[in-house]
């Protein structure tokens, strides 16, 4: 697959419809290159954040891999998201692969900001992703702890329930 051809396709989404990248990913997932240059794409396209997070977080979902190059270009870019639904997504991709220490140790401080967010669906998915950090830095774990028992208290419901559950499992 041509880089140029791919980028086209998400410039046509609509983003709304999901079912339009859906129809994308099954169409080229079987193409080794489909990932990498979706990476690519999403490393060097603001305008695209959205729409490559959302085909990579469902690459993920469906139990595809992420070669490890390409993981640290998509690390590196996660801090600069500007667009909450791409924090969303890249939040969620976050559970789903395996991370060194190295790498937790680089994406800490772009989670970090996000465990405050406004928006609660991408605070929810920060806790989760930062307890995944946390998992691999000890020295952040009292300090974690106490991040989450502060937002049981301040937080909507969904941010409370994800908390509790992390809780319980760290």
């Amino acid at each position: 697959m041509k880089k140029n051809v791919l980028k086209e396709l998400y410039l046509k989404w609509d983003g709304t419809h999901t079912n339009f990248l859906k129809e994308v990913y099954e169409a080229n997932c079987s193409d080794t290159s489909f990932i990498p240059l979706t990476i690519t794409l999403f490393a060097k396209n603001n305008e695209l954040e959205v729409s490559t997070t959302w085909i990579l977080k469902h690459h993920v979902e469906k139990g595809g891999e992420i070669a490890a190059n390409d993981l640290e270009q998509l690390l590196k870019r996660g801090a600069t998201l500007r667009n909450w639904e791409s924090q969303l997504h890249f939040l969620q991709i976050i559970p789903k692969i395996s991370l060194s220490k190295k790498q937790a140790e680089q994406l800490e401080p772009s989670i970090r900001p996000l465990l405050f967010s406004d928006k609660k669906f991408v605070k929810a998915a920060a806790f989760t992703a930062y307890f995944e950090v946390v998992k691999l830095i000890q020295e952040l774990q009292h300090e974690f702890r106490l991040i989450c028992e502060d937002a049981l208290e301040k937080s909507s419901a969904s941010v409370k329930v994800r908390i509790r559950r992390i809780l319980q499992n760290g």
